[in-house]
């Protein structure tokens, strides 16, 4: 079933399935990071799976389910995914840094700024995508 697809619609399902990975194993590495942190609670460990979660399963879900003929091309998805990816190592990372007990955010600051830059490149190039193939 999966190879009678055409590629935009393979390559939206095996990202789907590749994020429902990425999201099990952040949910379990912040629950074995947090009881292993001897009572020390950092919510950004304890929830960073919510990224990968809400950034990535949720949109390529969206596009599974409304059964999108065109899906995101190569540079496109890397930017978006890389954009999700900044953004949950640098959640990962706060968490460190709370149980740690480093009270300097200023290396959180890049990681927001870069996540983020990619991640609305990645939508802004879908939507010019997406406009263009409608155009012809």
């Amino acid at each position: 079933m999966l190879f009678s697809l055409n590629k935009d619609k393979r390559t939206i399902r095996r990202n789907l399935f590749i994020y429902c990975g990425v999201v099990c194993f952040c949910a379990l590495f912040g629950y074995i990071y947090e009881t292993q942190a001897h009572g020390v609670l950092s919510w950004f460990m304890l929830l960073g799976f919510l990224v990968p979660l809400v950034l990535g399963l949720v949109p390529y879900l969206i596009l599974t389910l409304t059964k999108t003929e065109k899906g995101p091309n190569t540079i496109t998805s890397n930017l978006y995914n890389a954009g999700v990816a900044t953004l949950t190592v640098g959640c990962y990372f706060k968490g460190f840094l709370d149980i740690y007990g480093t009270t300097r955010d200023v290396h959180i600051i890049v990681y927001s700024v870069v996540g983020g830059i990619l991640l609305l490149t990645g939508v802004v190039f879908y939507i010019i995508s997406m406009v263009k193939s409608r155009a012809e």
